[in-house]
């Protein structure tokens, strides 16, 4: 009653509790580059909350995986014995079945379940809003999973209230960008619940008793804000409200055709925690296929924080900030901030090995620092290793040696299917590149074996089986790395076209000339699918104004301290060429 009547008055901020865990990340390799789906993206709002402030460790909650009778309160026997063939949860996810590592899979859809049902069960308690940081799988019916849902969350969350003496009303607010279908069907049929949805896509004919408004292609935020608060003004009155607060309404998003920006989606979100406001609400981020879906929902959380007009910084990346965090953690040099002497500092394996006499005469050091253990020991903290167990591989080790040229050999090895596969491997050293010394990549494989390719992740050229999705992360310990050893940053060459064009976020070629012909190969193949456009390069089907253009495999840098390009020399390159691509099947005409 208090925290109401501080709301009512402005006061103050409110305290979010939040439903999460590591694992809602999906066991999917490739699902962020054959769908488009950030899978990092429920961890992305959650580090970002955590380091901002906005929600407080004691506040973040640890869910319990749903039972199968839970879930069988609302699902067919016979889908859900279907969900333990690959096949269903490939379709599901739009993926291949060899990259389903199904038991993992479950285990994470469960447990967001338990998320949501826990949220639900702690809303009605707290008479307020409480956030499950996934959920909305809101096109899963009784009997089919579909569009990355395969279980419905809400449907299961009431019907578990219901069996255990929950006799109030439920009204589900669906502001995802596409309808749903699969709660309504889950619903029908029941009395005291309620369904209202804006959305901008047509999945046919919904059942009788849903409030569905549906938006125009590229809404405006206007608009879309006043179409909300018209299905606020019809909502009847209800003991639990559950929010799909949509994050695939951006404009841009790959699938979502609404078109509103960040600001429209605060505004929104600010409209309905009004009109919600000391009532029990379940908040769920919904679908979200664009680089800053995060930050929707983020922004969502920070409105029910009492903290709607704080922005996020543009160029705030949480997977950066993450590593940071835990490099600091993990260096005893900057363990305390203010130059004291703390009691106590941390320390890492490497400090131990010499009293244990594992030294350097026992033991190789990549880059003269790091051992085999300490390597294993920071993919351990920094998640990785436990990402990758989830794919489906076991008894995880780290190998170190030096090749004698050309560099410093990481080896990571798991087993699976009764053997041991290399799952990475790479080959560092240090390098001088324009004055600065760098930790140069000369070789970098991420592997995962278990999959396979297919029509939804064809094979790149230079590729030997499909990567572990882990590039960002891995690209960020290069940089925890180098800037630890007192490097200007990271470098490596690109062998192939696609190489380049997915590091492009944080690296850039060396020279302006350079980077002005990429930026122009980019804008003039980007009528082409990433597959399409790194084969044609391959194959020598592009032309230079004219001429056969063979790949320039030129050095790309990430500098710890940014220094820019000659924006004007890398312009009036990137103007200066023009390319055209041959058609597949037609050789390349001659040079010369």
């Amino acid at each position: 009653m208090i925290q109401a009547w501080l709301w009512k008055l402005g006061l103050g901020r409110g305290r979010v509790h939040v439903f999460y865990d590591e694992a809602y990340r999906l066991p999917l390799s490739g699902i962020e580059s054959s769908v488009g789906i950030e899978p990092r993206g429920t961890d992305f709002t959650t580090w970002y909350l955590l380091e901002a402030g906005v929600v407080r460790a004691a506040d973040v909650r640890h869910p319990v995986p749903v039972s199968y009778a839970q879930l069988a309160r609302v699902h067919d026997a016979r889908y859900l014995e279907s969900l333990s063939d690959p096949a269903t949860l490939a379709r599901i996810y739009a993926t291949d079945p060899s990259e389903v590592p199904v038991d993992a899979l479950l285990d994470s859809v469960r447990l967001v379940c338990g998320g949501t049902l826990g949220a639900a069960r702690l809303a009605l308690a707290r008479q307020g809003p409480v956030v499950n940081m996934a959920g909305g799988f809101h096109h899963a019916r009784p009997d089919k999973g579909g569009g990355f849902c395969t279980v419905n969350d809400i449907a299961v969350a009431v019907a578990d209230l219901r069996a255990s003496g929950f006799d109030g009303s439920v009204a589900v607010l669906d502001l995802d960008a596409h309808p749903p279908d699969g709660t309504a069907a889950c619903l029908a049929g029941q009395p005291k619940a309620w369904i209202g949805s804006v959305s901008g896509s047509d999945w046919g004919v919904l059942p009788p008793g849903v409030d569905e408004t549906r938006v125009p292609d590229g809404c405006d935020d206007v608009t879309y804000v006043q179409k909300v608060k018209d299905l606020l003004a019809r909502m009847p009155p209800s003991d639990i409200t559950f929010v799909i607060a949509g994050g695939d309404v951006l404009s841009g998003d790959r699938f979502g055709r609404v078109g509103i920006t960040l600001q429209g989606a605060r505004k929104r979100d600010v409209a309905i925690a009004g009109a919600l406001r000391g009532r029990a609400s379940v908040w769920l981020p919904g679908g979200g296929y664009h680089p800053e879906s995060w930050k929707l929902f983020a922004g969502t959380v920070l409105v029910l924080a009492g903290l709607g007009h704080q922005r996020i910084t543009a160029r705030y990346d949480p997977l950066s900030a993450r590593f940071q965090r835990i490099a600091h953690l993990l260096d005893p040099e900057k363990a305390d901030t203010a130059g004291k002497t703390p009691e106590w500092e941390p320390f890492s394996l490497e400090d131990l090995e010499g009293p244990l006499r594992l030294g350097p005469e026992v033991q190789p050091r990549v880059l003269g620092h790091y051992t085999a253990q300490g390597i294993e020991y920071a993919l351990f903290r920094y998640g990785m290793l436990s990402y990758v167990e989830r794919l489906g591989y076991s008894r995880l080790r780290v190998q170190v040696a030096s090749t004698g040229g050309t560099g410093d050999r990481i080896m990571v090895l798991g087993h699976a299917g009764g053997r041991e596969h290399l799952l990475s491997d790479s080959v560092l050293e240090k390098k001088v590149l324009q004055g600065e010394t760098f930790l140069f990549a000369n070789w970098l494989s991420l592997r995962h074996p278990r999959a396979r390719f297919s029509d939804k992740r064809p094979q790149l050229p230079g590729q030997q089986v499909p990567g572990l999705g882990l590039s960002r992360e891995t690209t960020e310990l290069l940089l925890t790395m180098a800037q630890r050893l007192g490097l200007a940053g990271v470098a490596f060459r690109p062998m192939w076209y696609h190489l380049a064009v997915v590091a492009r976020g944080r690296f850039h070629f060396a020279t302006p000339e350079r980077q002005g012909r990429f930026e122009a190969l980019m804008r003039d193949l980007s009528s082409l699918s990433l597959v399409e456009a790194t084969r044609a390069v391959a194959e020598g089907r592009v032309r230079l104004d004219g001429q056969p253009y063979p790949w320039e495999p030129d050095d790309m840098v990430c500098r710890l301290s940014p220094l820019p390009l000659d924006a004007e020399a890398v312009a009036e390159e990137r103007e200066r060429c023009h390319f055209t691509v041959e058609p597949a099947g037609e050789p390349a005409p001659a040079s010369g």
